[in-house]
């Protein structure tokens, strides 16, 4: 995975931790209620273990955005569309160049654990995966729907949030997806009483 994204996401959850335990024992910041919507920037694995190629590239840094309701302090829904970017792999010998790419259309349950101004959260639910590419002049297109799974810490101040997770897609076509992320969100709703 990408050394500044780890970093990145290793210093949201100490930072979020840190400011927990300041914060918790006075229980000055109450989670929102309602609506919210986020963006990220993601570091995806591919899991290429399907594929018997030498010197695959199986990183990528992309994107994601995602909509949900949090409707008590304890339970949100979420939707999700993740571009997970591609891997690669030059020519071979026996064939020609490889490349895969990935996009996704998620819903999620999300338990989560207010701490504070931090929350930490798991979430559970299905992901529509679509993937293309070629293995030399071979192309293919899969579209499967798996279960996605994912974990995470978000340091809220009011309105807004900063969050970092780690995500799993299952796939048949390009084997596993794993996704980690530092995001933003923002959050339409009220303070809950």
């Amino acid at each position: 995975m990408n050394e500044l994204v780890k970093i990145a996401a290793s210093a949201a959850l100490l930072t979020g931790l840190g400011a927990s335990a300041a914060y918790a024992a006075d229980g000055s910041s109450t989670p929102y209620i309602g609506p919210y919507i986020g963006a990220a920037i993601l570091q995806s694995r591919f899991d290429s273990h399907k594929f018997s190629v030498h010197d695959v590239d199986n990183e990528d840094t992309s994107w994601k955005g995602d909509a949900g309701l949090r409707l008590t302090p304890n339970f949100a829904v979420e939707a999700a569309y993740t571009r997970f970017g591609k891997e690669t792999a030059p020519s071979v010998a026996v064939g020609g160049p490889f490349e895969a790419r990935a996009k996704a259309y998620s819903a999620f349950a999300v338990g989560l654990i207010p701490l504070g101004p931090v929350d930490l959260f798991a979430k559970a639910g299905a992901a529509r995966i679509d993937s293309a590419g070629n293995v030399a002049a071979v192309y293919y297109r899969d579209h499967d729907t798996r279960f996605a799974y994912g974990a995470g810490v978000q340091l809220g101040n009011g309105r807004f949030g900063l969050r970092a997770e780690y995500e799993k897609f299952n796939t048949n076509r390009i084997g596993d997806l794993d996704v980690i992320s530092l995001g933003l969100s923002i959050n339409f709703g009220a303070p809950a009483l």
